[in-house]
């Protein structure tokens, strides 16, 4: 597996893309001409013209220009994870969704796409940015014998924001992954904003704009596959923000994909058969197709690949990140290993993987490096994966979310930067990170005898580290005998005492202190664990409750202010 160049900055987003209220008003407030005489309506009448504006337009479905005549098939083989297949109909859905988009592909660039395979990703990417499910796609399937691998993931429920990432390509590549659309917010908008027309006429808008999106979406990510850029026009494709009036590719985009698409279907063996003729393609590039940066890092890409940089490795050769392809084989023996649940094992064959990267020459392209930073961390080898980013450009958004996802781990699962004084060596924390969320998972679904048994292992490998007074506590909490509820608190001190970011012990002093009656203890011990973990929603619900048991109208009251300002959602209660 070679990795691929990340795409330019900026995502397809895409969230309740509504602005009902204003809509309404223009449909209400429209000041009428002297000699503009309309018929009188019925509110619902209003609400029915309303909504037609949020309808999305039509596909344009001109030929292209140099358009063959002899119909092409591109080959997807796709890969659904666990979440992604609770999707009612999931398979039914996805079939229809290609053939609307076929429906708009096969007039514009004789091309049809055909699904070679669909395959059970087992594995959940629920809470994970879209960066390294990417990264462990391209490990999972190099894409030899097919055109594209897509990967579906977590669908977007319960949003909390207008925008979100919803899809994620690589430029110039083989590979691209989506999530699940199903908007909530959306469906809950159209049904607080038009009360007046049937469900079916509400149903019928948002499936309309969800197909389109759907469209959309993914016709974006398979365009910068085809090293497309972002442009600036709303109503073309490859703009960055999702609109209801995104309806064609422009005659740049278009004459772009004839080429590397053509060329990809002359040499279906070579990686990149695109390179030469690319080359002289790009030295065009109109100025609204990304910005100067973006065009001349494609541009640079494309002579690197040209001069055999990034070609696909072979045996004993060298990629741009140092790495043979012997242990890139073992890096992607360590995703499947990973996407089967074993752990360890997974981490057995990374380690030295990254132990390669770590002294390996600085590539041009860290994009491997920040995808076995970011697997690593899932994995739980949090101080490898910070070693590979301190290595990589720390003011770049993936290198900044991923080490803001590490700092959150550590404050989850108790392990400070410092943990080798603890007992916890670098080459220990994938099992430690394993075990703690074993036993807190067997806390959780209330299997108190076999969480005890776990944690007896747990604290035999790690006696002296925060997370096993933090475990101990959290047991103690559970036991009938009142000395040992008496001595959680102590134990959640000591944890602390190692640890001050250790943020489950901080929502357990505060439970214990609430349970106690001792209110203004407890209000420390929250506000502490929200400062520490603000996206945590536990000791948000917990604080607000404490609130409203004491009466605290004012407390209350600043505290759903602080989290609508971070979140814009109400406080959870």
């Amino acid at each position: 597996m070679t990795a691929s160049p990340r795409r330019p900055a900026g995502s397809v987003l895409l969230g309740v893309a509504l602005t009902l209220a204003g809509t309404l008003a223009r449909a209400d407030d429209k000041k009428p001409g002297l000699f503009d005489f309309q018929g009188w309506k019925t509110p619902a009448g209003h609400e029915r013209d309303a909504a037609r504006h949020l309808l999305p337009g039509l596909f344009d479905l001109l030929p292209a220009p140099g358009r063959p005549a002899e119909m092409r098939v591109v080959s997807l083989r796709i890969y659904a994870d666990d979440d992604y297949r609770t999707l009612l109909s999931w398979q039914k859905r996805l079939r229809a969704q290609i053939e609307r988009i076929n429906a708009v592909v096969e007039p514009v660039f004789a091309v049809h796409f055909e699904i070679e395979s669909v395959n059970d990703w087992k594995r959940s990417h629920r809470g994970m940015a879209l960066d390294p499910i990417l990264g462990e796609l391209q490990a999972l399937d190099p894409a030899r014998e097919v055109s594209c691998v897509i990967g579906l993931v977590t669908p977007m429920r319960g949003v909390t924001t207008s925008a979100h990432q919803v899809g994620d390509a690589a430029l110039l590549s083989r590979h691209f992954v989506l999530r699940g659309m199903d908007d909530e917010q959306e469906i809950l908008a159209l049904d607080r904003e038009f009360t007046l027309l049937d469900p079916a006429e509400r149903q019928s808008v948002y499936a309309q704009r969800k197909a389109h999106k759907e469209v959309v979406v993914f016709l974006h990510e398979w365009g910068h596959t085809l090293g497309l850029l972002h442009h600036d026009d709303p109503a073309i494709i490859m703009n960055p923000a999702y609109s209801a009036h995104q309806a064609a590719f422009s005659p740049f985009e278009q004459s772009q994909i004839n080429l590397v698409l053509g060329r990809r279907f002359e040499r279906p063996a070579e990686a990149y058969p695109e390179l030469a003729a690319l080359e002289s393609f790009l030295a065009d590039v109109p100025s609204d197709e990304g910005s100067d940066k973006d065009r001349a890092l494609l541009l640079d890409l494309t002579r690197q690949r040209a001069r055999g940089v990034a070609g696909t490795p072979v045996a004993g050769a060298v990629d741009a990140s140092g790495v043979t392809a012997e242990q890139i084989d073992q890096y992607n023996r360590a995703v499947v290993a990973a996407n089967a649940g074993r752990t360890e094992e997974a981490w057995g064959d990374l380690a030295p993987v990254i132990a390669q990267l770590k002294k390996a020459k600085l590539p041009k392209d860290p994009a491997f490096l920040r995808q076995a930073a970011a697997f690593a961390a899932k994995l739980g080898a949090l101080s490898a994966a910070e070693a590979l980013m301190a290595r990589l450009d720390r003011t770049t958004s993936e290198v900044t979310n991923l080490a803001t996802e590490i700092e959150s781990t550590r404050h989850r699962v108790a392990l400070p930067p410092s943990a080798e004084k603890a007992g916890v060596p670098p080459e220990r924390e994938v099992a430690y990170v394993a075990g703690y969320y074993e036993v807190a998972r067997l806390l959780s679904s209330a299997n108190t005898a076999a969480a005890r048994e776990r944690f007896q292992r747990f604290s035999g490998d790690f006696p002296d580290a925060p997370a096993t007074d933090v475990l101990a506590c959290e047991l103690d909490m559970s036991a009938k005998n009142a000395k040992k509820r008496a001595a959680a608190a102590k134990r959640c001190e000591a944890a602390l005492a190692k640890y001050d970011a250790a943020e489950r012990a901080l929502v357990l002093l505060g439970a214990i202190a609430s349970n106690a009656g001792r209110g203004t203890v407890a209000e420390k011990y929250l506000q502490r664990a929200i400062r520490v973990e603000p996206a945590e929603p536990g000791p948000w619900r917990m604080l607000g409750q404490l609130y409203r048991s004491t009466h605290a109208q004012s407390s209350l009251s600043e505290l759903e202010s602080r989290h609508q300002a971070l979140f814009s959602t109400p406080l959870p209660r």
